[in-house]
């Protein structure tokens, strides 16, 4: 029952990253490398983690906008330690 981190940065005015930390007793390690946003993202909303797929570990949803006024919209779910976007 330990809370891990997940964290959403952004080392310049155009990029988004996203950074995944595991709790191992205490100490925080970071897993992977950090994520870029999905290309073609112009707004990217909240994140939201769940076990979509009932393999008991959580996975990353990210819903994002294509465009400025979110006509076109698309919804990204990530596993934890993959670089495989679905």
């Amino acid at each position: 029952f330990l809370t891990d981190l997940f964290l959403t940065t952004s080392p310049n005015s155009k990029t988004i990253q996203f950074e995944t930390w595991v709790n191992k007793d205490g100490n925080f390690s970071k897993v992977g490398k950090s994520k870029e946003m999905p290309s073609g993202a112009k707004v990217v909303g909240q994140s939201v983690f769940a076990d979509f797929d009932g393999d008991g570990q959580s996975e990353h949803l990210l819903p994002v906008c294509e465009d400025e006024t979110c006509q076109r919209s698309a919804i990204y779910l990530t596993k934890l330690g993959l670089d495989q976007v679905m």
